[in-house]
């Protein structure tokens, strides 16, 4: 007889290496629900989804990327853009360290039977592409500490995961030019004998602009649409928008025009190159809908596509039954769009029921007491 089986996903929790991090109030920790995430994973583990008549329950946790931020965490002050595996490995240390109650309950829920770990990198943390980082990061979860164990997987070589009962998911940065992962050359030339990270535009953008200007405005990061973001703060707040617009547009054309030695010579060359770059990277941040409809098209058996990455929760069910859904961040975001203006909480995750080789796909939100998850209502 089958039984049904769960697959819980969460993605962009973005932890850093804590609220204070080498004895100061650290700007750049995001996530502030380590008490809410654990609760959540109490819930998957236990009860109805601990055991039932017929034995323990199964159930796979899938982190769909970005769930560390290696971005976030500096190193001996710096936000250094040659990342070297031994620099990873001090990132990490940091992030597990600035989130002890986050790193029991996933530990915790790995040790109960027919629970699993599945952990998919984003583009704010490939530095799981180094052997030692996943080595260390499994070492951590796996409830006997064990390398390779059989609780934890942690996925370096795909941006996907495809079940066969029609559902699809993925982090969604490979659609946007700005933070697309180069899996099959993940890292550059040596630096001082070691390799080092290879690492996208966006990337860059994130260490040298985003971190830089949070000191001024812990939001910097947390406000969608970035247009929007872009066209308030010229009038409301022009001298930090100006400065945001500069830097920006600095390190676009100094990381985009080192690849210009490599292209023909000629002013018409340079110019097709800089109005493809612009164009491709205008697309950051996009809520990434049209690209999931390609692959619903594309794709007759995927039912239903599972993203995350814009930090924007979706749901969108389409007239030929085919569903989209976006599962957003756990970071508090704030929306300049007039369809959600606000302060938006997070939390949101989506619940994959297979059952008989179909799959019933939710988008929900935490709750906590109230719920304690319900159906995200937008």
């Amino acid at each position: 007889m089958q039984r049904e089986r769960f697959k819980v996903i969460i993605s962009d929790c973005h932890m850093s290496a804590g609220r204070f991090f080498e004895g100061h109030l650290n700007p750049h920790e995001d996530f502030h629900a380590d008490g809410e995430l654990a609760d959540l994973l109490e819930h998957f583990s236990t009860g109805q989804y601990g055991i039932d008549a017929h034995g323990p329950v199964e159930v796979e946790l899938v982190i769909n990327g970005d769930f560390f931020d290696f971005l976030g965490v500096p190193y001996q002050g710096e936000f250094i853009d040659v990342i070297t595996e031994d620099i990873s490995l001090y990132k990490t240390e940091a992030i597990i360290a600035g989130h002890p109650r986050v790193m029991a309950a996933l530990r915790r829920f790995a040790s109960f039977s027919g629970k699993t770990i599945t952990y998919m990198m984003g583009n704010h943390d490939t530095d799981l592409m180094f052997d030692k980082v996943r080595e260390r990061i499994i070492r951590e979860l796996d409830p006997e500490g064990e390398f390779p164990g059989q609780k934890i997987s942690v996925l370096h070589d795909r941006d996907r995961i495809e079940l066969p009962e029609g559902v699809e998911i993925r982090h969604g940065n490979q659609f946007e030019q700005a933070s697309m992962i180069s899996y099959e050359k993940p890292f550059i030339d040596m630096y001082e004998g070691k390799p080092a990270l290879n690492i996208p535009w966006g990337s860059f953008f994130v260490l040298k602009i985003v971190n830089r200007l949070k000191w001024e405005r812990d939001y910097i990061n947390k406000v969608r649409p970035l247009k929007a973001f872009i066209l308030f703060g010229l009038v409301m707040d022009t001298r930090f928008s100006m400065k945001y617009c500069f830097l920006a547009a600095y390190y676009f054309f100094k990381t985009r025009l080192a690849m210009l030695p490599r292209l023909r010579s000629g002013f018409s060359a340079v110019k097709e190159f800089v109005v493809d770059a612009i164009r491709n990277e205008a697309r950051i941040f996009m809520d990434l809908e049209k690209d999931a409809r390609a692959i619903l098209d594309a794709k007759k058996s995927v039912n239903t596509v599972v993203f995350g990455h814009s930090h924007r929760p979706m749901n969108r069910v389409y007239p030929d039954g085919k569903q989209y859904i976006n599962t957003g961040t756990w970071v508090n975001m704030i929306n300049l769009d007039w369809q959600g203006l606000g302060q938006q909480s997070g939390r949101t995750f989506a619940l994959v029921t297979l059952d008989g080789g179909q799959a019933k796909c939710e988008l929900r939100q935490w709750s906590g007491e109230r719920g304690p998850h319900q159906v995200f209502q937008g």
